[in-house]
């Protein structure tokens, strides 16, 4: 009785999706903002989609999964439309096709062809096959074809730049004017050209401008923990000392970075001899403490050639706190090296992140590291 409502049911969904051909295909379920149902075909959908919930319609079997509509050795009809889907296919179909297949999927279903799954004939026809592969090449082509003129049009466009950083012809060819950001060698470039607007100093640069202060920013020496906050980070505190005031800025002798990244994961830095806006700080003296949050920006530098760094600006919720002691740069690198030991660790998958299950074995690797990555620092500070 349950399979002949499950049939009727799904045999109603069918003849709506015939009448509804020139939409698309459907399937018959939506959640978390994504699924195979078609609000177009069926509306009800479309609050499934917009809110992120569940809807899902009655059904013996669908279309569209992999084994109904390729036959044995396709897919596998008892794991359920999400793992054995083929509705991206069936979206290369016409109209007129579409109407077909549902007609003979209906007509199979109702002949009792689906009782058992243990032998499937395909849904398709070796025609239909064809043409969906057709259908699908001939897509990949014209994007192709259209991707090739962009790259011409980029290269034509990012000639100069191109003269000045031949290293980076790969990289421009693919990215001059898109609105992508990309890790390079040393350094992140932002391509989109609105966030050049964003660069104080940068306002009134041309967009090659813009590319080429990043280009010559690469490997150069920045501040590396404002970077990891503009880039990564969710959430950062700031504290620090002031150490000079000035009619119009402050400078802080080191600030002491607490950031979240969007991760969750936690983690500190410093930056020695940062200058701020003095907006906000006018009833703090030399000496005294505090704590802040603020925005991390990108500027301008002009001191020895122009390139990006990064500042603090706009502070807010700033509290005047007691004198305290700065983690040594000792405990920072050492702090780095106990991140980067638990990330790589072959038993993080088991690990609480409370207890080590290899203390001793990581006890040594920590002193290891610790002793590389303090030695090549000492080099770098001494250049």
């Amino acid at each position: 009785m349950k399979n002949m409502q499950t049939k009727k049911a799904t045999v109603d969904a069918i003849n709506v999706m015939i009448r509804h051909a020139d939409k698309g295909p459907s399937g018959f379920w939506v959640e978390d903002h994504e699924g195979c149902g078609n609000p177009a075909v069926f509306p009800e959908f479309e609050e499934g989609l917009k809110r992120g919930r569940l809807v899902r319609k009655e059904h013996y079997f669908c279309p569209w999964n992999t084994a109904i509509m390729y036959g044995d050795r396709h897919g596998n009809i008892n794991t359920g439309c999400y793992h054995s889907c083929s509705i991206d296919k069936a979206r290369y179909l016409s109209a007129q096709e579409l109407k077909e297949i549902l007609v003979r999927f209906k007509t199979r279903m109702e002949n009792g062809d689906y009782d058992c799954v243990e032998h499937l004939l395909p849904l398709l026809t070796k025609g239909e096959i064809r043409h969906i592969e057709d259908r699908i090449l001939a897509e990949q082509h014209e994007r192709e074809r259209c991707e090739e003129q962009k790259r011409k049009e980029r290269l034509k466009k990012a000639a100069a730049l191109i003269a000045k950083y031949p290293d980076e012809e790969s990289l421009l060819a693919l990215y001059y004017g898109e609105k992508d950001r990309v890790l390079d060698e040393g350094g992140i470039i932002l391509f989109d050209p609105v966030s050049r607007h964003n660069v104080l100093g940068a306002e009134k640069f041309s967009y090659d401008d813009y590319l080429d202060v990043q280009f010559a920013s690469l490997g150069k020496e920045h501040r590396p923990y404002f970077a990891d906050c503009f880039f990564n980070a969710g959430m950062s505190h700031f504290k620090g000392q002031i150490e000079k005031v000035k009619s119009k800025h402050i400078c802080f002798k080191r600030i002491f970075i607490s950031g979240m990244y969007t991760d969750g994961t936690m983690f500190d830095g410093k930056e020695d001899h940062v200058w701020m806006d003095k907006s906000g700080f006018e009833e703090y003296n030399v000496g005294d403490s505090v704590s802040f949050g603020a925005e991390v920006y990108r500027y301008v530098k002009t001191g020895n050639g122009k390139q990006i760094d990064y500042g603090l600006r706009n502070p807010t919720g700033i509290q005047k706190i007691e004198v305290y002691e700065l983690p040594s740069d000792d405990e920072l690198i050492m702090q780095e090296v106990e991140q980067l030991i638990c990330e790589t660790c072959s038993l993080s998958d088991q690990c609480n992140g409370t207890y080590c299950m290899n203390p001793k074995k990581k006890r040594l690797l920590k002193q290891e590291m610790f002793c590389a990555i303090k030695a090549q620092t000492d080099k770098e500070t001494q250049k």
